[in-house]
């Protein structure tokens, strides 16, 4: 069974595909790592910097790590890394 994922795209993250993707997950709930595997399958334009590790991900307006769940309906925003000082 699949589920349906939206996720909105942040700062250059969006340059190549837009603020918004859609992502169909290959279960109900997987780790944000599975997810960030599933984009860079589906949006290739995406996995240079999702390989780079620096990708954040907020699931519900809250910052988490690559080991917390993600299911179909839940608000995800990718953050690229930003550079300053």
């Amino acid at each position: 069974m699949t589920a349906r994922l939206n996720v909105e795209l942040c700062g250059r993250l969006a340059e190549a595909c837009g603020r918004m993707v859609e992502l169909d997950l290959p279960e109900e709930e997987v780790p944000v790592s599975v997810m960030f595997t599933a984009l860079a399958a589906a949006y290739p334009s995406l996995a240079p910097s999702i390989a780079s590790g620096r990708v954040r991900a907020c699931v519900n307006e809250a910052l988490v790590g690559p080991d917390s769940p993600v299911r179909a309906g839940d608000e995800v925003a990718l953050f690229p890394p930003v550079s300053g000082g």
